[in-house]
C-alpha cells in the first residue's frame, strides 16, 4: 500500500498563512518554484510527511498544454470554478510498484528528464482533489535529517463534487479519507493534538495540532 508523501491546499498568492501555521508549531522551509508549471510553494515538515502551501505564480505557464490537464488555473481559482483547491501526492512501498489507479505520465521541467509523476486520470475534473503518486527516487525517508518531529494521524478531505464513479472513491491509502460534504474542507490532525486552529475563510482548511 502506497503512503502519503505530502498533501497541499491553494493558498493565496505568497501563502500568507504560512504565519498561522509557523503560530501552531509547524517548521516551514524555503519557497520553492516549480519551473514550467507556474506555481510556487513553501512545505511544513512532518516526521513522516509534509503539509504545502501552494500558489499559482504564472498564469501563462498553468496554461500550456501540458500543463493544463492539471487544471491548476481553477484549482487556484477554486471559489470561482468550484475546484477543489487540494491534492495529495502519494509514494509507493517499492520503486516498482503502480499507483492504486488509472494513471498517466507527467513530465514537469522542473524535474530530471527520466522522472515523472503518475497522475490519477480524472485530474481534469477540477472538482475533485488532484492525486498523483511520486517516483520512490524522489521522496526522503520518513526518518531523513530536517524532518519535523509531529506525525500525521489522519488527512481528511471533504468535496462537494466527488462523482459518483470517481475512482478516487476506491482509492485505499493509510491515514486518507475522502468524503462528500457542502464545500470544499481539509482537515489535518497530527499525533497528540491538543487544539485546532482553523484557518477559514481566508483557507479551507483545519489543523489539530
Amino acid at each position: 500500500m502506497p503512503s502519503i508523501d505530502h498533501f497541499f491546499v491553494f493558498a493565496q498568492s505568497g501563502a500568507p498563512e504560512r504565519e498561522a501555521l509557523s503560530a501552531a508549531g509547524l517548521r516551514g522551509g524555503a519557497e520553492r518554484e516549480h519551473t514550467g508549471q507556474g506555481t510556487r510553494s513553501v512545505g511544513f515538515e512532518l516526521a513522516d510527511c509534509f503539509l504545502e502551501l501552494i500558489w499559482l505564480a504564472d498564469a501563462e505557464a498553468a496554461r500550456t498544454p501540458m500543463v493544463k490537464p492539471l487544471g491548476l488555473y481553477e484549482r487556484m481559482a477554486w471559489r470561482d470554478h468550484r475546484a477543489s483547491p487540494f491534492g495529495v501526492c502519494l509514494r509507493p512501498d517499492d520503486a516498482g510498484d503502480a499507483p492504486p489507479f488509472l494513471s498517466w505520465d507527467y513530465r514537469p521541467d522542473y524535474l530530471p528528464p527520466e522522472v515523472d509523476l503518475q497522475m490519477a486520470c480524472n485530474s481534469g475534473v477540477v472538482g475533485e482533489p488532484l492525486l498523483f503518486q511520486l517516483d520512490r527516487s524522489l521522496a526522503p525517508p520518513a526518518t531523513a535529517p530536517g524532518r519535523g518531529e509531529r506525525r500525521l494521524r489522519r488527512v481528511t478531505i471533504t468535496t462537494p463534487a466527488l462523482a459518483p464513479m470517481s475512482p478516487l472513491r476506491e482509492v485505499d491509502v493509510d491515514r486518507l479519507a475522502l468524503r462528500d460534504g457542502e464545500e470544499h474542507l481539509m482537515e489535518v490532525e497530527l499525533m497528540g493534538a491538543g487544539h485546532a486552529l482553523d484557518l477559514r475563510p481566508a483557507l479551507p482548511l483545519i489543523l489539530h495540532a
